[in-house]
């Protein structure tokens, strides 16, 4: 129905708009000299969740049109999954996180 979609897009406007927060954070946080690695990493993991899962919901929201070459869907999911993958998994980032909140930061 047209409110599933409405919601979903609300969804994803809302968490693209916290990843773009937690990006400025780390931004500022770098630019005032302040240590930044758990922030930077928190930044990176949720923004590229949340670009994959943005690029999933697309997905389903257009069907079967979403997985055709011609439609642009196709290629920002697979746009979005590189994002999880290069500069860092973001399975490395939760190890950096982990790190950081427990103090054990990587010498």
């Amino acid at each position: 129905s047209f409110q599933a979609i409405q919601f979903k897009l609300a969804d994803m406007a809302t968490r693209l708009d916290a990843a773009e927060m937690l990006i400025l954070k780390a931004a500022w946080l770098e630019s005032n000299d302040l240590p930044f690695e758990k922030e930077a990493a928190q930044a990176k993991m949720y923004a590229s969740d949340t670009a994959m899962d943005a690029a999933i919901e697309g997905v389903q929201i257009l069907g079967g049109y979403g997985y055709i070459n011609e439609y642009p869907m196709e290629r920002h999911m697979r746009d979005a999954k590189i994002t999880q993958i290069y500069e860092g998994t973001n399975e490395i980032m939760r190890i950096v996180i982990a790190r950081n909140i427990l103090g054990k930061r990587k010498k």
